[in-house]
């Protein structure tokens, strides 16, 4: 587990903090609020286009990003649209959380059944403490952590 990571917060911008998933590598980060309560987590696929089919012609797919078509000419908007946007507005609120001391079976069963990489560590007052991702998996199994 990886105590105190880094955080976004509900109120800042998509903007801030993609740079911040950027400049350290990061493919999401939980979201807290001021208090350091644990509020949903980031993920980098919420700030990428995704494919979506075009209504009236479902044959034909192309990217969409924050309910807006995405093409070579209007990608430069989407600057605009990640500094005004705030994470609480994408943000996802259904990820399961861990409890300190919960056993490597309930770990690997959360992480691995709801597919997600990354899985923040909430203590009893709702506060993040760690968060624990497939990588911290692979370490322990390797017998390195």
């Amino acid at each position: 587990m990886t105590a105190n990571p880094l955080t976004a917060t509900k109120g800042e911008t998509l903007w801030v903090a993609a740079e911040r998933m950027s400049a350290h590598h990061y493919g999401g980060l939980p979201v807290v609020d001021e208090a350091g309560a644990y509020l949903g987590v980031l993920e980098m696929d919420d700030l990428l286009p995704k494919p979506e089919n075009i209504p009236g012609a479902p044959d034909v797919i192309a990217l969409q990003l924050f309910d807006k078509w995405v093409d070579e000419h209007s990608i430069h908007d989407f600057v605009q649209i990640y500094k005004e946007k705030r994470v609480e507005e994408v943000m996802r609120t259904e990820v399961p959380v861990l409890k300190p001391g919960d056993p490597l079976r309930v770990v690997l069963d959360k992480l691995i059944e709801n597919l997600y990489r990354r899985m923040p560590v909430v203590d009893e007052e709702g506060r993040l403490v760690g968060i624990i991702t497939r990588g911290d998996l692979l370490m322990l199994l390797m017998g390195r952590k």
